[in-house]
């Protein structure tokens, strides 16, 4: 048995850096058929849900890869369970960081307003129908929070902590986390939402509030992005911010 139980920094950065390169393969691939005239109406659905649930790469390959060099996949992960009150508190914190983050937007969208592309970037979480809107719900946020929250605040993160400092292994696993999103709009929410996560995954040493916490915050834009919420939320708003 390799006595050695988790990576060292390098190492999980690589694994990191593998599975997104995969991801953006697949993308290119994407491209490049539509580039050399292939009916893209055929394949635009498989897009999607490759869209959907192509995030759960980001679990697939570094647990491939753990398993390969013999690593304690439990430990690795965080694969730990938690108590009720801890998955209560998960959900608390969860909906006061996606009120957080809904303001924080408005405010940076102030002054650097969304462009259009942005939108239509959106469009593959928009459902058609009743069957699309479960696919959307399910890669979203399950597989999505899952997959994401394994890789980076369980993976890496905790092969950053076990090699120095857990401040900055938060840090470090939170600006990788943003910058895998590749969303400049999003990067100031995104990374102050990382920083609370990687606490309370080091905390609980569990990846499950982290997985709470995300999941909780994709529903509702999903929620959003599919559902005229406008009469239903004037309490919510003031002058297009949070009241």
């Amino acid at each position: 048995m390799n006595e050695t139980r988790y990576p060292d920094p390098l190492e999980a950065l690589m694994v990191v850096l593998s599975a997104f390169a995969l991801i953006i393969l697949i993308g290119l691939m994407y491209n490049i058929a539509a580039n050399w005239g292939f009916d893209l109406d055929k394949i635009d659905k498989n897009m999607q849900i490759f869209f959907i649930f192509g995030g759960s790469l980001f679990l697939i390959v570094p647990l491939m890869y753990a398993r390969y060099r013999k690593y304690k996949i439990k430990p690795l992960f965080r694969f730990n369970a938690v108590s009720l009150s801890i998955v209560i508190q998960s959900i608390l914190i969860a909906l006061t960081l996606t009120i957080l983050s809904d303001e924080l937007d408005r405010i940076i969208n102030i002054f650097y307003p969304l462009p259009n592309w942005f939108n239509e970037q959106m469009e593959p979480l928009k459902a058609a129908n009743s069957f699309e809107l479960i696919l959307i719900i399910l890669g979203a946020v399950f597989v999505a929070a899952i997959a994401e929250e394994g890789l980076f605040r369980g993976f890496l993160q905790y092969s950053l902590e076990k090699h120095g400092d857990v401040t900055r292994a938060v840090i470090l696993s939170s600006l990788s986390w943003t910058m895998i999103h590749m969303n400049l709009y999003w990067a100031i929410q995104l990374f102050l939402m990382g920083i609370v996560i990687g606490y309370m995954a080091w905390r609980t040493n569990s990846i499950i509030p982290a997985v709470i916490i995300h999941g909780v915050n994709n529903l509702v834009g999903v929620i959003f992005l599919n559902f005229k919420m406008d009469s239903y939320m004037q309490w919510y708003e003031w002058n297009d911010h949070v009241s």
